[in-house]
């Protein structure tokens, strides 16, 4: 059979039996034809059609590849064969074949756990005994690594309720590792307040010699869930569900504790933030020990005994007869949170400080932000953009109210004794201090700023076509679009996505004092170069190595040398000159734009781009009237 002769398309409603026969295939390298995917996977069965699917633009392939073989058969075996087979330079993914848009989402469970060897055909396998299993998917990262998620699709909704139910009572492991399972939520569903809370590092460290004992850690989880159910149970609170792992990195215990309703959840935070821990972790070995010979061992997957009493009793006794025992639950870096809530809201107990001097070390403003509250966490690091400021660092506070206290009092000039320390810590005296956003949260107020510093918005509305200054001040240097000597500007790079956690706050940039109003006079027998800073910064890498000095320069002046730097990347997009000194004369007006957003553009070509947009835009509506 001829490649040619295979149907190019596969069919426009699959069957359940029918998706059996299909395989996709991803991570193709664009050198691979039609014909060599033939020629590869005909050795496993007869083959009815293949597609690889290319962009409409380009006819490039875009790396995937849908197989319809003519048995079921066939398909599994092309996955077992060629699944991370190499071809030609590239490891392939091969897939069986399903229609998310037909399948009931409800019927969807999220794996969350994973080992990094994951096998997606003995977890099918073993999901398979609790239903009719319509995929499995563990997810990859750029470079084609697995990652530690993943989702189990089953036909019907009630197989997946069953299997979240049984694993309650019976954990799946798989490859040594217990696997975490969730109804799968859309992201819609999971704006809803939540009904859960996160507590981590409830205990001290488990000592290496109990960590050395598999049995003996899966106790002691055990032992804290069943600790943590008694203690709401006898205050009245009904616990949905309780989930204990030790951090294998740390040794600490941490809890995912699931309430009736959300009010019950915020109730609970609301002791940790006044208690700074919580009273359902203030227990004891001996307790532990009482309740697991109540309640008997947990069970594995094939419903044998994580552990007997026997295995674990005298551990439990040394333990109680320690100072450190574990089920005492106290912490020096204990930590809480809703469940999701960090997903949308910010963390008003993370801060992002800024304007750090460069030889100030991290034992110091520890010691400095610990005055204001319990430090459970605290990261420095030299920043990427040394211009604004040397160093930051992230500090997580214990409870929200040290937190608030932080700030309230790092920013009160009144205290002398604050005052002097910040200037021995903080560039100028100067800090800047932000509660950190989540990811979505940054997106959000990214668009937002976008938005208000749109060049649409500004109140001289079509004003801006004219140039920003007059008299002494032109728009655009006599020399542009060039740099002294005739050469051509020097490109700036595209930067890839933004370094640091905040990238979208506007940046605090040294303002010069404010010039006065009236046209500058020249001095008496003086002669004033109106391109010496031009031409003494005719490169933005100029600017950025001499920034101190930079902003030293006269403010008009600053907008004048970036505008003329701007004029290249301006123009390379617009092709026409006069545009470009248009759009170029709103980018530098100062009733739009602080420098420290016009020294942004060179650095974010997305923002300069949207920014571009806008100006044309405007410019052909004034042109139309």
């Amino acid at each position: 059979m001829q490649q040619k002769e295979i149907q190019q398309q596969l069919p426009p409603q699959t069957t359940p039996q029918q998706m059996k026969t299909i395989i996709y295939i991803e991570n193709l390298d664009q050198g691979i034809s039609e014909d060599y995917l033939y020629r590869k996977f005909k050795e496993v069965g007869e083959i009815q059609s293949l597609k690889i699917t290319k962009d409409k633009t380009t006819q490039k392939s875009k790396g995937q590849a849908f197989i319809t073989f003519a048995h079921p058969d066939s398909a599994e075996e092309a996955r077992k064969k060629f699944n991370n087979s190499v071809f030609i330079r590239n490891v392939i993914r091969v897939k069986p074949y399903f229609n998310y848009h037909n399948a009931d989402k409800k019927a969807n469970i999220f794996i969350n756990n994973l080992p990094e060897d994951a096998d997606i055909l003995e977890l099918e396998q073993e999901f398979s005994r609790y239903g009719t299993v319509q995929s499995v998917d563990v997810h990859r990262d750029i470079l084609g690594k697995q990652l530690n998620y993943g989702y189990v699709q089953f036909e019907k909704k009630e197989d997946a309720d069953n299997l979240i139910k049984r694993v309650m009572n019976h954990p799946i492991t798989h490859k040594g590792k217990l696997l975490k399972l969730e109804q799968f939520k859309a992201q819609s569903e999971r704006k809803v307040e939540s009904s859960s809370i996160y507590l981590r590092a409830i205990a001290k460290p488990l000592p290496q010699k109990y960590w050395e004992q598999d049995k003996v850690v899966r106790a002691i989880e055990y032992g804290w869930s069943l600790i943590i159910k008694d203690y709401f149970q006898k205050h009245g609170t009904q616990v949905k569900d309780c989930f204990v792992k030790i951090d294998l990195h740390t040794r600490q215990p941490w809890s995912m504790i699931s309430f009736e309703n959300s009010e019950q959840a915020k109730d609970n935070l609301d002791i940790c933030e006044q208690q700074r821990k919580h009273p359902c972790i203030n227990s004891g070995a001996h307790h532990a020990l009482e309740l697991i010979n109540k309640h008997g061992p947990p069970v594995n997957s094939d419903a044998s005994e994580a552990f007997s009493i026997a295995e674990i009793t005298q551990a439990f006794k040394e333990m109680a007869q320690d100072h450190n025992d574990t089920f005492k639950g106290e912490s020096e870096n204990f930590f809480y949170n809703m469940v999701y809530s960090k997903h949308l809201n910010p963390d008003d107990r993370l801060i992002l400080v800024q304007n750090i001097k460069e030889e100030v070390t991290k034992e110091q403003i520890q010691e400095f932000l610990s005055r204001f509250g319990k430090v459970i966490r605290l990261t420095i690091r030299k920043t990427k953009n040394p211009r604004f400021q040397v160093q930051q660092c992230f500090v997580h506070y214990q409870t929200m109210e040290d937190s608030k206290r932080a700030r309230s009092e790092i920013y009160d000039e009144n205290n002398a004794e604050i005052s002097k320390i910040k200037k021995e810590i903080f560039k100028d005296g100067h800090v800047m201090m932000n509660i950190l956003l989540s990811k979505t949260m940054r997106k959000e107020f990214k668009e937002v700023k976008k938005q208000s510093q749109s060049i649409f918005q500004n109140p001289g509305g079509r004003q801006l076509l004219q140039p920003p200054f007059g008299g002494n001040f032109p728009v655009m240097p006599p020399q542009m679009p060039f740099p002294p000597g005739g050469q051509g500007m020097r490109q700036m790079p595209p930067r890839g996505p933004r370094s640091g956690p905040f990238p979208m706050m506007r940046t605090q940039v040294p303002r010069p004092h404010m010039m006065n109003k009236q046209p500058m006079q020249p001095p008496m027998n003086k002669v004033v170069q109106p391109q010496s800073f031009i031409q003494e910064f005719s490169d933005y890498t100029l600017v950025q190595s001499r920034m101190e000095e930079f902003l030293k320069i006269p403010l008009a002046d600053q907008r004048n040398v970036l505008g003329n730097l701007l004029f290249q990347k301006v123009f390379d997009v617009v092709k026409d000159k006069e545009a470009t000194k248009k759009v170029v004369g709103m980018l530098i007006d100062p009733s739009q734009f602080e420098i420290g957003d016009i020294l942004n553009m060179f650095e974010d070509n997305q923002e300069l781009q949207t920014y571009i947009d806008d100006g044309l835009s405007l410019i052909k509506e004034e042109t139309q009237k």
